[in-house]
């Protein structure tokens, strides 16, 4: 009963968006992606209109946020957006996981790109990327925070905000068993990815008498225009994108790349639709953000991504080259 619930949601959801048509186009021109795709979805909030604050911390609609990054928790899947015309205060939409109905708006105290979000399930602790002048910075913000943030039009405050001093800007980031993977988007040469050990509060520790966090280990270089990290067991996971050419997804084995800035050592590279942002694993399952359905780049994107994609990685992988992840 439950499960033809959540079909008959999803089929409604599809239906009063109209959006049943652009699938079958999408699916038409990306066949190896979306034959490994999952029935449910999730539909992008906000995308016509969404409540923040101004400048002047005046509630306010804004029509043109534009979705980022993403990440689930226990109960919630979470988006990151901001203001594309850099008006209103950025937002997390927080979804309920099985039904995918949004709960909640949570306005964040600035206007950051916030292109990646990660969750450490340890500590209960959302990440999320930002900037601090010339470096990139992370910030942090409580689950439970989160759970009790009301409906009012306030801002959330950030339990931590950390800078990095390795890279000037973090426009990916992700969590895997004790670390957080920053990645740098860069348009010409190679962009950066660097790994930060979080301690047993699940903190990022300072230098001392310092404000910013060197991470201990060696830099590396990856591809140009990565929007997004995951790992997904000894596989890492990179979406590269930017405007309207199809997107990617690199797939490197861990444990056999030497270089993972050089793209033969890839061992599968999957085109996607345009405008894709973040991409997420969890389990057997990756899930795909596009921001190609925001105000911004609606009229021009051959594909309009309305839901968040969801794709069964262990069927991915067997169908496409035979390789099972270890």
């Amino acid at each position: 009963m439950k499960t033809t619930f959540l079909k008959l949601i999803t089929w409604l959801r599809h239906f009063l968006v109209g959006s049943f048509y652009n699938h079958k186009k999408v699916w038409q021109a990306f066949p190896v992606l979306f034959e490994a795709r999952a029935e449910l979805t999730y539909p992008i909030p906000g995308l016509k209109k969404t409540i923040s604050l101004n400048y002047r911390n005046e509630r306010e609609s804004c029509h043109s946020m534009t979705p980022q990054g993403l990440t689930l928790t226990e109960n919630y899947l979470l988006i990151s957006a901001y203001c594309h015309d850099h008006q209103h205060r950025s937002v997390i939409y927080v979804l309920d996981r099985i039904t995918g109905v949004r709960i909640k708006t949570v306005i964040l105290p600035d206007l950051p790109h916030a292109g990646g979000l990660a969750y450490d399930p340890i500590h209960k602790k959302i990440w999320i990327s930002n900037t601090s002048e010339k470096h990139a910075a992370v910030a942090a913000i409580q689950l439970s925070d989160i759970e009790k943030y009301e409906k009012d039009p306030i801002t959330i405050a950030y339990q931590q905000k950390i800078i990095l001093k390795e890279l000037p800007r973090a426009s990916a980031i992700t969590y895997d068993q004790g670390y957080l993977y920053v990645a740098l988007f860069t348009l010409d040469n190679h962009g950066k990815f660097c790994c930060y050990p979080l301690d047993e509060q699940g903190n990022l520790e300072l230098i001392v008498d310092d404000s910013v966090v060197k991470s201990p280990f060696d830099t590396l270089a990856i591809p140009q225009k990565i929007q997004g990290v995951t790992i997904y067991k000894n596989l890492l996971l990179l979406s590269q994108s930017w405007g309207k050419q199809p997107g990617k997804i690199f797939v490197f084995d861990i444990n056999e790349t030497a270089d993972f800035s050089n793209l033969d050592e890839a061992i599968k590279i999957i085109e996607t639709p345009p405008y894709l942002e973040q991409i997420y694993v969890e389990g057997d399952q990756l899930y795909a953000l596009f921001e190609s359905a925001a105000a911004a780049y609606h009229k021009k994107a051959p594909y309009i991504m309305k839901d968040v994609l969801q794709i069964d990685l262990v069927k991915l992988f067997k169908e496409l080259f035979g390789y099972a992840a270890k």
